[in-house]
C-alpha cells in the first residue's frame, strides 16, 4: 500500500494531463493511444497489487500465477506501452519520416489485445492455485494456459507488425507535413526539416507565446 497510494495519485495526475485532448484514432493520436493503454494496464496491475497487499490473501496467492499477472501488467506491459508511446511520438523528430497512421493504430490494437489475452487469464490460474516456475501443469489448468499461449502469439504478431511499420516508413521516406505538438515545445521549433542537423544550440531558444 506504500506504493499503491502515491501511484494512484500519479494516475489521477496523468488523467488530468489528458483532460481535453481528443482521442480519435488518427495519425495525430497514435502516441496518446499508447499512453491511454499504458494507464489502463498500469491501473489494472495496481489494483491487483492492492489485492496482494492484503496479508491473508497474499499467503494464498504468493508464488502463484496471480503474482505473475500482477507484475506483468505493471512492469512489462506498462513499460513496453510507454516505450511504444515514445517511439511513435518522437519518430518524426528523430528520422524525418512519418509512420503509416492506419497501420500504427491497427498495430496498437493487435498489441493491446495480445497482451491482455496473454496475462489476464493468469489471474484465474493464480486464483485456481497454479504455482509459478513450473514446466508442467495438471490438465485442469490447460484451458486458461491455452488462451494465454494464444495471446502471446498475438503479441508476437504485434511486434513483427511494428517492425514492418518502421521498415515501411524508412523505405517510403514519407516526409513530415505538419507537427501537432504545441509551438511552446522547444524541440520542435526552428526547422521545417526533420531530423535536425544538430543536437544542441549555442544559446537557449526564445519562445514567444
Amino acid at each position: 500500500m506504500i506504493i499503491a497510494v502515491p501511484t494512484g495519485i500519479k494516475i489521477f495526475s496523468w488523467l488530468a494531463t489528458f483532460y481535453g485532448r481528443p482521442l480519435s484514432q488518427d495519425s495525430d493520436n497514435v502516441g496518446p493511444l499508447w499512453a491511454t493503454g499504458f494507464i489502463f494496464l498500469f491501473t489494472l496491475g495496481g489494483l491487483t497489487g492492492v489485492v496482494l497487499a492484503s496479508a491473508s490473501l497474499d499467503i494464498s496467492l504468493h508464488d502463484t500465477y496471480y503474482v505473475v499477472a500482477h507484475f506483468h501488467y505493471v512492469l512489462s506491459m506498462g513499460a513496453v506501452f510507454s516505450i511504444f508511446a515514445g517511439l511513435v511520438h518522437w519518430w518524426s523528430l528523430f528520422t524525418g519520416t512519418a509512420l503509416n497512421s492506419k497501420m500504427a493504430v491497427a498495430q496498437f490494437w493487435v498489441m493491446f489485445t495480445g497482451v491482455n489475452l496473454t496475462f489476464f487469464p493468469q489471474h484465474f490460474l493464480g486464483l485456481a492455485g497454479m504455482p509459478r516456475r513450473y514446466t508442467d501443469y495438471p490438465d485442469g489448468f490447460a484451458y486458461w494456459n491455452s488462451i494465454s499461449s494464444f495471446g502471446s502469439l498475438v503479441s508476437v504478431v504485434g511486434v513483427v507488425f511494428f517492425v514492418i511499420i518502421v521498415w515501411e516508413a524508412i523505405l517510403s521516406e514519407r516526409v513530415v507535413l505538419y507537427i501537432v505538438s504545441p509551438t511552446s515545445q522547444v524541440e520542435w521549433i526552428g526547422s521545417d526539416n526533420y531530423p535536425f542537423g544538430f543536437h544542441t544550440n549555442e544559446s537557449v531558444s526564445k519562445i514567444f507565446i
